[in-house]
């Protein structure tokens, strides 16, 4: 469960390099690693893109350049190279680490929807989303129908580890794994992606690979003691002043502060004095949750009903009377470039269909990128999940950034 690389005596810092191959061949990623060799106390990260050719012959490639490793797959934007990501660590304090929790399958959350498209829809796929729903629930207890098991897991190979910061490798519901470093780690940084689901490329959900063994559900990643700098940007427009929820029940905005407490109309004017027309399918709306004055996270808002005014949200947080919000829309997604000596973590908008990755010349640029249409994990310092297409989020452990 748990593989420990210790310094022999104290180290002034981490040393890391970042590399992003694009339209690698097996034979360019040999020769440049070859060429660079890791060194032997090094701990090493990969991610390779699903549309890469030869995955098999890739993998095998750079499998094997660090004594430890973990690695995973994720997801090239529409119309872009393929690409394999790889991070390599020394001179550090690490722990790998892996575990089987996983949380509950996600609820089916889509675009905005108006209330005859809800009627349409399974009625599992609809739970919490009616003012029905919420007053029939509320009894059971909301939070723990929400945010699921009251008890949080101990990850047990972390226990007694002295870490700053995390980098993971996660399936599609991590909840339990963050709940835990959170309790565990209540101060270190998290980073990291949830991975793309490989059912047609190795007969698993997700292959998450921890040194020579395969996990098809969990997390895997590296506890490290060392603290990084990180920027997240989650690439959206206000769309109006900041408000408070006066009322709410689990996942359900029910009302807001202001002269229109109904959050729906408020979200319908908005959109209108913007230039449209209403609610279309096409259409991404987020909440953003604001501390300080500034947007913490955000999450998608799946349906609302503007008779009632009650809004349902992608989200297992309970929201909080008090909380202060705002609504936001996506802006013209613009994917990131890698930054040298930096992990960059960018969310992709769910692809309707397969599309093209065009193969270009082998090359390889400075800085890990990687992309994933299931979101990425960030801390403020507490861990959560972000799917806003577009939205970005940047660690270094290099001093100087």
């Amino acid at each position: 469960m748990l593989t420990r690389l210790l310094l022999r005596a104290p180290r002034r810092g981490i040393h890391t390099t970042a590399h992003t191959f694009y339209s690698p061949t097996p034979a360019f990623l040999r020769d440049h690693l070859a060429s660079h060799p890791a060194p032997p106390d090094s701990t090493s990260v990969f991610l390779l893109s699903t549309s890469l050719p030869d995955l098999p012959a890739q993998l095998a490639a750079v499998q094997g350049i660090s004594p430890q490793s973990i690695g995973s797959f994720c997801v090239s934007p529409p119309g872009s190279e393929p690409t394999l990501s790889l991070a390599t660590f020394w001179d550090a304090d690490i722990t790998l680490f892996k575990s089987e929790l996983s949380g509950r399958a996600p609820a089916e959350v889509g675009r905005f929807q108006r209330p005859e498209r809800q009627r349409e829809t399974r009625s599992e796929d609809l739970r919490g989303s009616t003012q029905s729903d919420v007053e029939g629930t509320f009894g059971q207890g909301w939070e723990s129908i929400w945010k699921g098991e009251t008890n949080v897991d101990k990850i047990a190979g972390l226990e007694g580890v002295q870490a700053d910061s995390f980098l993971l490798l996660s399936d599609s519901r991590p909840a339990p794994v963050l709940s835990a470093l959170d309790s565990m780690f209540p101060a270190a940084s998290k980073t990291g992606l949830l991975t793309a689901p490989t059912p047609f490329i190795t007969n698993r959900p997700h292959t998450l690979l921890y040194n020579k063994e395969i996990l098809q559900s969990g997390t895997i990643g590296l506890a490290i003691n060392s603290n990084p700098t990180t920027k997240t940007d989650f690439g959206l427009s206000a769309m109006v002043e900041p408000v408070t929820i006066t009322s709410a029940r689990g996942n359900m905005l029910l009302a807001i502060d202001g002269i229109n407490s109904n959050p729906t109309q408020l979200l319908i004017s908005a959109i209108q004095q913007r230039g449209g027309t209403g609610l279309t399918k096409e259409e991404e709306f987020f909440l953003g949750f604001l501390e300080g004055g500034e947007i913490k996270r955000v999450t998608r808002i799946v349906s609302g009903d503007p008779g009632r005014g009650a809004m349902s949200l992608d989200t297992e947080e309970p929201l909080l009377e008090g909380q202060t919000v705002q609504f936001m829309h996506r802006s013209a997604i613009l994917f990131p470039q890698p930054l040298a000596r930096s992990i960059t973590f960018t969310s992709l908008p769910p692809a309707d269909q397969i599309g093209d990755h065009p193969i270009g010349t082998p090359r390889v640029s400075e800085g890990f990128l990687a992309s994933s249409e299931e979101g990425f994990i960030y801390s403020n310092p507490q861990s959560w999940v972000c799917t806003a297409p577009g939205a970005v989020t940047t660690t270094s452990w290099y001093k100087g950034w």
